[in-house]
């Protein structure tokens, strides 16, 4: 049985995803998001991506946390997650805890629409994890990745946000359903995309720590 992997991330229409090992932005609508797409599914991040979670908010509840870790030679339960070694033997890990049980006071979403089609494990950072797991093609129990549910967020001009992390760069296929030029990514095609909406709380923070206005929209894509 081959399973449903699948990435999120959130970045700025630069393509910006992290500052100095944290986001650049206050973004409650898709703290919002993210757990509604991820509830009840494994989230496979990297050690960073861990450590940049604040501590009352770990492990993310309702979700089985794999950490993925140079530190560790095999796996081992670690702060209420499981760390391991390599990217592959946490997708192996993914597998044996899809559809296991989540804690007793977690809320599962009322309708699974916004994760349709199922994706079964969920890659959340960062960088390198990313990276390695959008480029390869023969990824254990999963071969590829074949979703990813980003945020985008509009910078006014003049206000563009800075980084250190940026996301992976997905080649879009044009009308005809093609892309025009290779990509190591792949191939995707934008399958659902919400309107522009200006946050009423959260903000994009430039490298002076100014607050400026944020404008999201969340988007889904397919890989061809």
């Amino acid at each position: 049985m081959m399973y449903r992997l699948g990435a999120i991330w959130t970045q700025t229409d630069a393509g910006i995803i992290g500052r100095d090992g944290d986001m650049p932005w206050y973004a409650p609508e898709d703290l919002a998001h993210f757990k509604k797409v991820t509830l009840g599914a494994p989230v496979i991040m990297g050690r960073r991506t861990w450590e940049s979670v604040p501590p009352r908010f770990r492990p993310l509840p309702g979700r089985t946390n794999i950490v993925i870790s140079r530190s560790v030679s095999e796996a081992e339960e670690r702060d209420g997650a499981l760390w391991i070694p390599s990217l592959d033997a946490a997708l192996y890990a993914a597998r044996d805890a899809v559809g296991a049980p989540v804690e007793p006071n977690s809320e599962l979403p009322e309708s699974t629409a916004a994760n349709t089609p199922t994706v079964d494990a969920w890659i959340i950072g960062g960088g390198s994890v990313y990276a390695e797991a959008l480029s390869r093609t023969d990824l254990p129990v999963f071969g590829r990745v074949k979703t990813v549910e980003r945020t985008l967020f509009y910078c006014q001009e003049g206000n563009e946000i800075t980084g250190d992390t940026r996301a992976p760069e997905l080649q879009l296929a044009n009308s005809a359903g093609n892309c025009e030029v290779s990509s190591p990514n792949g191939c995707w095609r934008v399958t659902s995309e919400s309107a522009w909406e200006n946050s009423e709380k959260g903000y994009l923070l430039d490298e002076s720590g100014t607050k400026n206005p944020m404008y999201f929209s969340f988007q889904r894509l397919e890989r061809i």
